[in-house]
């Protein structure tokens, strides 16, 4: 057992450098490579980078920490309440026609005031556990008020993400696509289908992870390797399932288009003859016309 404990152990580091990299690099893509319209690129790059801050956390452990892990993570775990608001957002500018501002939006106040919450609790313990200023963290880790402060983010973070969810159901069914009833309908269909397969990914594994890790930690048992690399697993999988299902519906748009353009030069040139038609006719009628009065 203690064999099969470190094989996942070392799965799970593995995993989290895999991810993060990955995460990284097509974040990195997706801003500076990959270009959308109304910008709304940046609002997906941000979602994976979040992604990969979330798998590089997977590398930090008791021995290579600069701190300990519960401050750090205090620190960290506010990050993440931008990645439902910025999901949603950016879903609600994919379907909604108007160019939507996004930059200072309200949905970003939440992830503010945790930080806010999260670095006054740190700097007031660090104040009170040292002389002064000193670094202190060896008794830092004995202050029970970053101890609740740690176990309320985790808390707030799955009801925000409930109210994320239920809001991304409603808008989702608001846009829901209608069919194949020609091209540019089917171009709202492949955004469609994107954001809903994004919504269902990133749903699928907050249930997982909900069941895997969060319950456990309130309940109060002990995370085996295998529950903590399963998750890390399954989201890394995730990432590579949604990177191949992009890429199929970049390239069906693609074609669409394609095809969209050539119909529309096909209508334009086929105006202009019928327009010169009608003119050689309107000629020959005046040239007719005048042979008659002559």
């Amino acid at each position: 057992m203690n064999g099969l404990g470190q094989f996942f152990l070392e799965a799970y580091w593995w995993l989290s450098l895999l991810g993060g990299i990955h995460c990284l690099l097509l974040s990195l893509y997706i801003r500076y490579v990959y270009q959308e319209s109304q910008d709304n690129h940046k609002l997906l790059a941000g979602i994976f980078a979040l992604l990969s801050l979330y798998f590089f956390t997977g590398l930090i452990n008791y021995q290579n920490s600069p701190a300990p892990l519960h401050l750090l993570f205090v620190l960290i775990i506010p990050v993440y309440f931008l990645l439902m608001p910025m999901l949603y957002l950016y879903c609600k500018r994919g379907l909604a026609r108007e160019n939507i501002d996004v930059r200072y939006s309200p949905h970003y106040v939440p992830a503010l005031l945790m930080w806010l919450v999260a670095f006054v609790s740190v700097t007031w313990g660090w104040y009170r556990a040292s002389a002064g200023w000193q670094l202190a963290f060896d008794n830092m880790g004995r202050l029970e008020h970053l101890g609740i402060v740690g176990t309320l983010l985790p808390a707030l973070l799955s009801i925000q993400t409930c109210i994320y969810f239920v809001l991304l159901i409603k808008l989702l069914q608001k846009y829901k696509g209608r069919g194949y009833r020609a091209h540019a309908d089917s171009l709202k269909d492949i955004k469609f289908r994107w954001l809903l397969a994004l919504t269902i990914a990133m749903l699928g594994n907050w249930i997982i992870r909900m069941f895997l890790l969060i319950l456990p930690f309130y309940l109060g048992g002990e995370l085996s390797p295998l529950e903590k690399a399963l998750p890390r697993l399954l989201l890394l999988l995730t990432v590579y399932g949604l990177a191949i299902f992009g890429l199929k519906q970049i390239t069906r748009a693609a074609y669409l288009r394609g095809t969209l353009e050539r119909q529309s030069q096909s209508y334009s040139s086929s105006s202009t003859r019928q327009l010169l038609d009608s003119e050689e006719l309107s000629y020959l009628q005046e040239i007719l016309s005048e042979g008659k009065r002559g």
